[in-house]
């Protein structure tokens, strides 16, 4: 019997078979990496989804956004890269169109009454001072259906041309209380159109998340302290701090991820928005954006979402006894 052949017949098998376990083992310490989560992100906004006043905004000149905005600095690019950067992987669909407001009964609304230095103040606006668009008419088709989600801001446009046709209707001799309910109709408009467009966004891509921004106190922020803007101080607060109160309020209790502006000090601070390449104390700079972003990055991280505060002082900015104005506020948006 020739042991030696035996033995050497033996191994080889063997070994091949050590090999085999090594390789399974090997297999097993370095699995595959998961594949990234995969976020279809679209952007509904005005001049702020734009990036107006950062210093690399998503067009030039900023009116439409460009969807991709590779390198913007405003808040809706950023945001992106952050959600990238938390290792998902992203396509931006940026719908932002500087001067849009929420709907096209605002639009019409805002549009009879011409801002403070246009051709014919109080009267039907002409030229650059006419709102352009609105988020339901002209973002809304632009949700493609695929979306995993869709951040919504709106309403610095809209309190703008509310408080002018206030001021214009005051300004006609219409009393104080004739005001007041055109400012209880219109936040009331404000709050139909936002529920009309979630819904139309849940039908359009049901899986998708909306997540959304309340608004500051517009009689608190730089812009307000023009000489053109400060007698208006008092319809700014009733409008905005109306419309986060009556619209978003509700809308968080109700699930919908709510950013909270109107409390946070920041949204107030001069050097979230000044300096800026179109510093103008409405739109934010880099610094505003940035901290924009990340207040939107953490709702969408926070589980449960964090409500906005039910009180806080920056509800109640502006003396609601403030003098008469005089003559109607400029258009915010320098388009």
């Amino acid at each position: 019997m020739n042991v030696g052949l035996s033995v050497a017949s033996l191994r080889a098998p063997l070994l091949v078979a050590v090999f085999a376990l090594s390789a399974c083992a090997n297999d097993t310490i370095n699995p595959a990496p998961p594949p990234k989560p995969q976020i279809v992100y679209t952007a509904l906004g005005a001049s702020d989804a734009v990036g107006y006043n950062a210093s690399v905004p998503c067009a030039n000149p900023p009116q439409i956004a460009v969807p991709a905005c590779v390198g913007g600095t405003g808040y809706v690019p950023v945001l992106a890269r952050t959600l990238a950067a938390n290792g998902a992987d992203v396509t931006l669909n940026d719908r932002g169109i500087s001067g849009a407001v929420l709907g096209p009964d605002i639009a019409a609304t805002g549009n009879m009454y011409g801002s403070q230095g246009s051709a014919a103040p109080c009267q039907p606006r002409t030229g650059n001072d006419v709102i352009p668009a609105d988020f339901i008419t002209s973002e809304l088709p632009n949700v493609v259906g695929n979306e995993t989600l869709v951040t919504i801001f709106a309403g610095g446009n809209d309190t703008n041309a509310i408080v002018n046709a206030a001021v214009c209707l005051s300004v006609g001799g219409a009393s104080n209380a004739v005001v007041q309910q055109f400012l209880a109709t219109e936040i009331k408009a404000f709050g139909n159109d936002f529920q009309n467009l979630v819904a139309a966004i849940h039908s359009k891509a049901p899986r998708a998340t909306i997540v959304v921004a309340n608004l500051p106190n517009f009689a608190g922020i730089p812009i307000a302290q023009n000489p053109q803007v400060a007698s208006a101080k008092p319809l700014l607060q009733a409008v905005s701090v109306g419309i986060d109160t009556n619209v978003y309020a509700p809308a968080a209790a109700s699930g919908i991820p709510t950013v909270d502006l109107l409390c946070d000090p920041r949204s107030y601070a001069n050097s979230s928005f000044f300096p800026g390449p179109l510093a103008d104390g409405f739109h934010p700079n880099d610094t505003g954006y940035a901290i924009f972003a990340a207040a939107y990055a953490s709702q969408i991280s926070a589980r449960p979402a964090v409500l906005p505060q039910a009180s806080c002082p920056q509800m109640s900015l502006a003396s609601a006894a403030g003098p008469r104005p005089l003559a109607p506020i400029p258009n915010f948006e320098r388009r």
